[in-house]
């Protein structure tokens, strides 16, 4: 939806802080995420959670950089103290992003103890 702000000519009165509530929304949600993944090193599908979110950051600091480059009217080129929040919000996400992909490439590498022991499997199979 951010996004889209780039496709409307919009009133900046009305949406630049609203805008600019949602990115910080979107920044803060990123880092939970990151913070909660971080946490649970027992989750299967943990290193297609991380490509996903490192898929996220990506999309978030592409439009990041779409609100430092462009020129419509909610562009951090037209409000300074826009600017400034966008620039630090979007070395938040190339961090973390750098950060996610550092722990995805050593979570890949860790091989997860199996649940059961094969005594145990062997044990629940002797039933069958």
């Amino acid at each position: 939806m951010v996004h889209d702000l780039f496709l409307l000519e919009t009133d900046p009165d009305i949406f630049l802080k609203k805008t600019l509530e949602d990115i910080e929304f979107i920044d803060d949600a990123l880092g939970i995420l990151l913070e909660d993944l971080v946490e649970n090193n027992n989750l299967i599908e943990r290193n297609e959670l991380f490509d996903n979110l490192s898929e996220l950051e990506r999309q978030f600091s592409d439009v990041l950089t779409l609100f430092l480059t462009s020129s419509g009217n909610i562009s951090a080129l037209h409000f300074p103290a826009f600017r400034e929040k966008i620039i630090f919000i979007r070395s938040h996400s190339l961090s973390r992003k750098t950060n996610i992909d550092d722990l995805r490439q050593k979570s890949a590498g860790v091989i997860l103890e199996p649940v059961v022991s094969s005594t145990e499997l062997s044990e629940l199979l002797k039933g069958l």
